[in-house]
């Protein structure tokens, strides 16, 4: 992106005046029609269009025909609209769908100022979100898994405590919850990182080439084994193997399975001759094992080999503290892949994404966000890039509510929030968040959990509560009015909280 500011103006004494305010900060370029501005975009990324709406600017377009124009050319820098005394109404009335502030003439340069050094920037608000919220991560080599449900941080200790140890982990959950990116994480946790991540989904297999694919087979075993084949087992060497859908297995799998995780020994297909499996092994279900097991369709002792450690993912909508966190990083991610700039997310698009129920979990809101990526307008996430089958399951209904920060500080979490009942599973609310840019494999507090005096939580309350305003300021441009509708307070209140915190 370049420091053009490009002008949309027929006033020549407003685009020279313009140019001297800004000498230095910005190179003022003026257009003096719709072609120009064209030109100018398709050659070279502005950092900002600032667009004189007046009737000469129209030059004989219609409102909606040149505000489209000037939406469809414009596909990711900042839109402001220059309004005088001579603006018709309804041109600004229209304009106020596709530009990001307005700002009245004669200008107040300081205000533009204010508007142009302070971008959006999703980026570096994903880096700072919620930083002195307490959350928790652990990280792997090529990925991470961060959460700011306190439920979960109990069980990124327990992970932690799994991987590094040579036994079988269980992961149950919905699928698309993640249950695949947790093994890779334990994976990369453990001293057997170094060594191969091998899957088997065993659901995507028919019955009869299970036994193979996990075991291998010698020539001449079946019909069409026409040379030896080594299995997963040993291709896995001294890695680990997952073992996906594993409720699938049918009962002498299971027991040929049991028997590898006991003793480590497995006979590939036709052969007679024992081999030992090194791999360490993780499985993972959809179902609880232990109904399947009341019903006859899971063997007991398997069972019970294969749950000495095991951790319930929870589905996405259990898991309120992650997911505009979760957002954010997959629009990032994906605005990257396909060369989109992204310059600002809705507050519409994000409470949409938080009354949604997810039956497809983080898989599907993957998808749902890459999709508004692809869609968006301007670089702008807004609701009408979300699918309408989310619009219409969202509409009228309240936002989930999450407990407040200051209990968690001052009292612990509510039930249902950090406290599992007895005989549970070990439960977490988890956000799977892949990254390649962090190494460190410590569990990291934002926030001290020793309580401490009155003085120390009135601080933290205070820092929270800055950091919470200076967020929404961003977000909204540093705009006052839609930073406090956004916040649920008065401007007034706004007015005074930022007097307090130094942010005037």
């Amino acid at each position: 992106m370049s420091d053009d500011l490009l002008v949309l103006s027929r006033n020549e004494a407003l685009l020279d005046e313009i140019g001297r305010q800004l000498h230095g900060e910005h190179r003022v370029v003026g257009c003096d029609s719709l072609d120009a501005l064209r030109k100018r975009i398709t050659s070279v990324e502005p950092e900002a269009v600032l667009v004189h709406l007046g009737p000469d600017t129209l030059n004989g377009y219609s409102a909606n025909r040149f505000l489209a124009e000037l939406r469809e050319m414009n596909r990711g820098a900042a839109l402001y609209g220059l309004v005088g005394s001579d603006c018709p109404p309804r041109l600004q009335s229209l304009a106020s769908r596709a530009i990001d502030d307005f700002l009245d003439l004669p200008l107040d340069y300081q205000q533009l100022k204010t508007l142009l050094s302070h971008p959006a920037d999703l980026e570096r608000e994903l880096e700072g979100f919620w930083t002195g919220m307490p959350h928790k991560e652990l990280h792997g080599r090529t990925r991470s898994l961060v959460t700011f449900t306190p439920d979960m941080f109990e069980m990124m200790d327990e992970i932690k405590v799994a991987a590094r140890h040579n036994v079988t982990v269980l992961l149950i959950g919905e699928t698309g919850c993640g249950k695949t990116f947790l093994a890779r994480l334990i994976h990369e946790l453990s001293d057997r990182c170094e060594e191969r991540f091998c899957t088997v989904a065993c659901g995507a297999l028919p019955p009869d080439l299970i036994e193979s694919e996990l075991f291998g087979n010698v020539k001449g075993a079946f019909t069409g084994a026409d040379q030896d084949r080594e299995g997963k087992f040993a291709a896995a060497g001294r890695g680990t193997l997952l073992l996906d859908e594993i409720d699938v297995l049918p009962p002498d799998q299971q027991a040929k399975l049991l028997r590898v995780i006991e003793t480590g020994e497995y006979e590939p297909v036709g052969s007679n001759d024992t081999q030992h499996s090194q791999a360490r092994l993780i499985v993972a279900s959809n179902y609880d094992l232990e109904d399947l097991v009341r019903n006859g369709t899971f063997r007991t002792d398997l069972y019970y080999r294969l749950n000495i450690l095991s951790f319930h993912v929870p589905p996405l909508r259990a898991r309120p503290w992650d997911i505009e966190y979760l957002a954010r990083k997959f629009a990032l991610e994906h605005s990257r892949t396909h060369g989109i700039r992204l310059r600002a997310i809705e507050t519409d698009f994000l409470d949409a994404l938080r009354k949604y129920q997810w039956p497809g979990n983080i898989r599907e809101m993957e998808n749902v966000v890459r999709r508004a990526v692809l869609y968006c307008q301007r670089g702008v996430l807004a609701l009408n890039d979300l699918p309408s089958s989310i619009r219409s399951a969202t509409q009228g209904r309240p936002l989930r509510t999450m407990p407040s920060m200051g209990a968690f500080m001052n009292q612990g979490p509510p039930h249902g929030y950090g406290h599992r009942p007895p005989g549970s599973g070990m439960n977490g609310h988890a956000a799977t968040l892949p990254t390649s840019t962090k190494y460190n494999v410590e569990p990291v507090f934002s926030e001290s959990h020793a309580s401490g005096p009155s003085s120390s939580l009135e601080a933290r309350v205070d820092m929270l509560e800055r950091r919470i305003i200076e967020d929404a300021l961003r977000r909204n441009n540093h705009r006052r009015k839609q930073t406090a509708a956004e916040l649920g307070i008065s401007r007034v209140t706004l007015y005074n909280k930022m007097k307090k915190h130094g942010l005037l």
